[in-house]
Formats: structure tokens, sequence, C-alpha cells
């Protein structure tokens, strides 16, 4: 029977005082010294890593050679196996090109003596002065009175060549004549006559 207001008492008896719990390294055990006083460092295995094959420009070199049938598709994509090129510079194991700067460059420092001197403010200044004169140069050229023109003034002013009215016939009236339906040259011949 369990004692009263305790739990059941398992049967397994348990190691003495000088027993380690957890697993026992024998090369690199050294306890927190070796832990805190130097930095366990592995070395990087140089893997080569196989692309994917490149398709488009297997496909590109197939057509150039004259291949036409899924056939011949499929013979040159065995015979010339072209494999992508690895873009991926900092591969497991790769090395950086030199000269090489990874991130974002800073932004220019804000020259702070501009700042102090108010320059912005004068270079604002320029620009409305600038702005404000090119305004009047403007409203001088308009005489007063004048009236600005618009799309309808320039259309009386240069109205749009007339469109010579051409009568259609049909093609078998045109070379016949009657005298009910003389033609313009015919008509002055018989006024002036």
């Amino acid at each position: 029977q369990p004692e009263l207001g305790k739990p059941m008492r398992n049967c397994y008896p348990l190691p003495g005082p000088d027993f380690t719990y957890g697993m026992y390294m024998h090369k690199r055990d050294g306890g927190v010294p070796e832990a805190i006083g130097h930095w366990d460092s592995v070395k990087a295995k140089p893997r080569k890593r196989v692309m994917p094959r490149d398709f488009v420009a297997m496909s590109r070199g197939a057509v150039a050679e004259g291949c036409t049938t899924a056939r011949e598709f499929a013979l040159y994509y065995k015979f010339k196996d072209t494999r992508q090129v690895d873009k991926g510079i900092l591969r497991y194991g790769g090395k950086v090109p030199p000269g090489m700067t990874f991130g974002r460059p800073a932004r220019p420092p804000t020259p702070f003596f501009d700042i102090m001197q108010h320059r912005y403010k004068e270079l604002w200044m320029e620009q409305q002065r600038a702005r404000t004169v090119v305004q009047h140069v403007v409203k001088k050229k308009l005489q007063p009175g004048e009236v600005r023109g618009n799309r309808t003034t320039f259309l009386r002013t240069h109205p749009l060549p007339v469109k010579k009215e051409s009568f259609w016939h049909l093609q078998r009236f045109e070379k016949v004549w009657a005298p009910h339906n003389p033609s313009h040259e015919q008509r002055q011949l018989f006024w002036a006559s």
C-alpha cells in the first residue's frame, strides 16, 4: 500500500552519489573551462553541387543543328548534356571573390556645414526668384486687352484646306457621253459657241 499523501514508489534502485547522468565524451569533454577557453571550429568540406540540366540552351543548340522531331531532340539531349551555371558564389565551401562587399552602400553623409549656413534655404529662394521672373516675362508678352489664343481662334485665323468634292460614278458610265449629261469641258464649249 502507498503511504498516505505520497506517490507510489517505483521498484528501480537509483545509482550512487558518484554516478554522472548524461553522456560522457572521452575526447572533447573538458568541461566548462574548455568550452569557454577556445572555439571548436569545423572545417567545411568542399562538395561538388550537381546543377540541373539547362533545357533552354540544349533546345537552342538542337534547333541550330537542325533537329525537328522529338526523337532527334532526345538524342541531342543525350549526347550534349548541358548544365546550368551555378550563380551562387557563397555556397557551402565556396570562396568570396576579392574586392566584393556585401550589403547596401551607406548613404552619403549630410553636409552639416550647409545646414548650419542655411544653404538649402538659399537654393530654394533662388529657385523661387527664377520662377517669379519667368512668370513676369510670360505675363508681359500679353498686351493689355489682348485675349489669349486658343484652338478656336487659331482655326479662325488658319482655316483648314477645303477638300475637293469628287462625284463618284460607276466605272462603266465613265466613258459614255450622253447629250443629257455632258462633261464640264463639253458644257464650256457649248456655252462658248
